[in-house]
């Protein structure tokens, strides 16, 4: 049996790249997946290689940073499989920008992605999990971004902080009702989000101590980790996925 046998995860912002990988390396371990995106050919492209494998998918054009299109997405994946177990607050959204030349729409749009959809998906399953006693786990992306700060990254780095400021909040307010709540940072993770590819792979053989970027397997290895009963007594956590580059 899988480490995730009997149990159902949301995965955000599922159609590539870290939510992708996430969602694989759930399945592998016998997880049965309700998976959102606002990219549906590629999120149903996803779902069926996913059910082609044995895996029961739930696939829905979701967008989190709205109540009622997070309030649907996740009534659906309760009536498909009874509860759900895990939650992935994956959605996010990524550019830099020069902060004097900031329009208002870049940066409500970066906090409304990556801090209004986590707070909106988290609070609408913790009701769920409430509501039927149910112990879960919310495994939340932040990034190295909340921790150190890089030039023509305001928006995004303020945004990350606040996900690993959220994630304390949620895992002491809701520890004792058993739902724990952790947050992944990663560093460079070779994905198409990533701009000037080609540099950063350069730049993390120079800098970073293990002489690679990270890929989706390596961030999902951690997402397994923190759903699973392997850290039933890890909570409130921030983890780096950097490769060493903290240590620098």
């Amino acid at each position: 049996m899988g480490r995730l046998s009997s149990k159902s995860a949301i995965i955000t912002g599922a159609a590539r790249g870290i939510g992708a990988g996430i969602a694989r390396r759930y399945a592998a371990e016998g997880c049965a997946l309700a998976l959102c995106d606002l990219n549906d050919e590629g999120l149903q492209t996803f779902a069926s290689e996913l059910r082609d494998q044995g895996t029961d998918v739930l696939a829905l054009v979701a967008d989190v940073t709205q109540r009622d299109s997070a309030q649907s997405f996740v009534d659906a994946a309760v009536a498909k499989f009874g509860q759900v177990n895990v939650l992935v607050n994956n959605a996010g959204i990524f550019f830099n920008a020069v902060f004097e030349d900031m329009g208002d729409d870049q940066w409500d749009r970066m906090l409304q992605v990556n801090v209004t959809g986590v707070s909106l998906m988290s609070q609408i399953v913790i009701r769920h999990w409430l509501a039927g006693s149910i112990p879960g786990a919310i495994v939340n992306l932040a990034s190295i971004s909340s921790v150190i700060a890089f030039t023509h990254s305001a928006a995004y780095g303020t945004s990350k902080a606040a996900v690993a400021g959220l994630t304390r909040h949620l895992a002491l307010q809701y520890g004792p009702q058993g739902i724990r709540v952790n947050a992944m940072a990663p560093g460079i993770i070779h994905t198409d989000m990533l701009p000037n590819l080609e540099d950063m792979q350069r730049w993390a053989q120079e800098r970073i101590p293990l002489r690679r970027p990270g890929t989706p397997d390596d961030v999902a290895a951690l997402a397994l980790f923190l759903a699973s009963d392997d850290s039933r007594y890890i909570t409130g956590t921030v983890i780096p996925v950097d490769g060493g580059w903290l240590l620098d």
